[in-house]
């Protein structure tokens, strides 16, 4: 009856993290597309080269750079914007730019919604079969032990009956 009990708990788990990964989906692709009404994608000039970083990787991570860009109504905007290691003063990255002018992530794709609720929903589904798991040992250790001084407590009561020294044990 536990393994049954267990079984329909990771199967709801299963069907809860589903739900909440839909959630998930839903919720950041509205957002996405809020912020896509909002955002525009613009170019930003560099005003210093990018810093090279030492990497094991033949492309490293994304390093913050002054330069300057236009906003959607031509006024002139500097700050920090990301570009990729190595980049020469002068070069163009592309950004993306809301209301004000101001430089903000890019919008949510729908790959990029799909990939955060599939993580989320895999981590609820590990998170709670690692649960389960250990609930299902902890339940199978006091099964083991309730039976076994079941299991005694039986022989004590048919022991004399079947034994030829009468139950006693050498």
């Amino acid at each position: 009856m536990a393994a049954w009990v267990l079984l329909t708990a990771a199967l709801l788990l299963v069907l809860f993290a589903c739900i909440l990964g839909i959630g998930i989906h839903d919720r950041l692709l509205q957002r996405g597309q809020a912020d896509a009404l909002d955002r525009v994608p613009a170019s930003a000039t560099l005003l210093e080269s990018a810093p090279t970083l030492a990497s094991a990787y033949s492309t490293g991570a994304p390093v913050k750079v002054a330069a300057t860009w236009e906003d959607r109504w031509g006024a002139e905007h500097t700050g920090s914007v990301t570009a990729p290691p190595g980049l020469d003063k002068g070069s163009s990255v592309p950004i993306w730019v809301d209301r004000s002018g101001a430089a903000v992530p890019k919008p949510m794709t729908r790959g990029d919604a799909l990939g955060v609720a599939g993580i989320t929903a895999g981590l609820v589904i590990a998170a709670g079969v690692m649960t389960l798991a250990v609930l299902w040992a902890v339940l199978r250790r006091w099964l083991m032990a309730y039976n076994c001084a079941a299991w005694e407590q039986e022989w004590r009561e048919v022991a004399p009956l079947w034994s030829s020294d009468g139950g006693k044990r050498s």
